[in-house]
């Protein structure tokens, strides 16, 4: 099924650009990506700006620089996917729920960006403001520098706010896909996590892409220590783990409590089924004639001893299926995309208390 009907702004460039050429990263790049490059350059002096601000603005300049492909990837390929995988373990009767569902969230990603932009046109324009006087300390003093410098600025907020939009959509993806959707958990699903998987594979890549932003954390501190109003650099640093958090922990205990729900049910089927087969199963090997009137009438003794069993292994294979989506790649990208942050902010305690 289809299920990319409505595409960004940022991806219809990107896909305007693969006309000609074929590779969306380097179609990103040309086409945006080298725009915080010169203003980096445009703005900062080596020879004025200290090397631990020179650090920080490489590294937040790099964290934007595959931002136009990042954004292009989540739109074009990772949520059409997962809303195609999810197939798998969607009931019959809800397919109609889930495509409806794409289609909402499919639009929302599309046309309403700009409303986890605003978050960050807000924090970021105010360091901006200000933290003048820092700026011009590091040799940003005149009006080209500072106009190249605020295109940074301006470009940094509204990839950093795109990254956030998708971070954003996928916890109300999966949350709505948790809760209007039907599950259909089969224990024997080869990733061995009932199916669920999809989600966790989906949760972590939108996390690893939004822990990007850490590589912003030392000019983030940099800038908070040498300005009037920090509070609003660390506004945002705490936006930040918040999302990156909501990213992995909301999605991985929502779907696992449905699916725990789910479960239950099933296994409450189940062993309704064992206890009707046992009770036949008894009346049979006592001779019985009055046996209830339903569709094993006419089951033997030894074929209701194979069902038993079999209805004995679905019940073990549904009791003992992992439902949390967590399989040993997901928990190695998991600790890398947490790691990324912690190391970032003793990177930068490190070179503050060097340089």
């Amino acid at each position: 099924m289809e299920y990319n009907a409505t595409s960004l702004w940022v991806s219809r460039i990107v896909d305007w650009g693969r006309g000609y050429v074929d590779r969306p990263l380097l179609v990103a790049f040309l086409t945006m990506g080298w725009i915080p490059v010169v203003c980096s350059v445009v703005a900062l002096d080596p020879s004025e700006a200290s090397t631990a601000f020179i650090v920080g603005q490489a590294l937040a300049c790099l964290m934007v620089v595959p931002a136009p492909f990042d954004v292009w990837y989540y739109d074009e390929r990772l949520l059409p996917q997962f809303f195609d995988d999810i197939e798998l373990i969607t009931a019959a009767e809800s397919h109609d729920a889930l495509d409806r569902l794409a289609k909402r969230y499919d639009t929302y990603y599309a046309k309403y960006w700009w409303v986890s932009t605003l978050v960050w046109v807000v924090l970021v324009l105010t360091v901006f403001v200000v933290g003048q006087d820092y700026f011009r300390a590091q040799g940003i003093d005149t009006l080209v520098e500072r106009g190249a410098y605020l295109g940074f600025f301006c470009y940094w907020l509204l990839f950093a706010g795109l990254r956030s939009h998708g971070g954003v959509i996928t916890v109300f993806v999966i949350r709505a896909f948790a809760e209007e959707v039907a599950l259909d958990v089969d224990p024997l699903h080869p990733d061995g996590l009932g199916g669920l998987s999809t989600v966790g594979t989906f949760a972590i890549r939108m996390t690893v892409i939004t822990s990007l932003g850490s590589l912003a954390l030392p000019l983030s501190f940099q800038i908070a220590g040498h300005i009037a109003y920090e509070e609003v650099v660390y506004v945002g640093v705490a936006l930040f783990v918040l999302l990156v958090a909501l990213n992995f922990l909301y999605p991985t205990y929502k779907v696992n409590r449905r699916a725990q729900d789910l479960r239950e049910r099933m296994l409450d089927n189940h062993r309704e089924r064992i206890r009707k087969l046992e009770e036949r199963l008894a009346l049979l090997t006592e001779g019985e004639a009055d046996l209830p009137d339903d569709d094993l009438a006419e089951t033997n003794d030894e074929l209701l001893e194979l069902e038993i069993r079999r209805a004995r292994r679905e019940y073990e294979d549904y009791q003992s299926v992992q439902l949390y989506p967590l399989s040993i790649g997901i928990i190695t990208r998991l600790a890398s995309s947490i790691l990324l942050p912690v190391c970032f902010i003793l990177f930068e305690l490190f070179i503050t208390g060097s340089l």
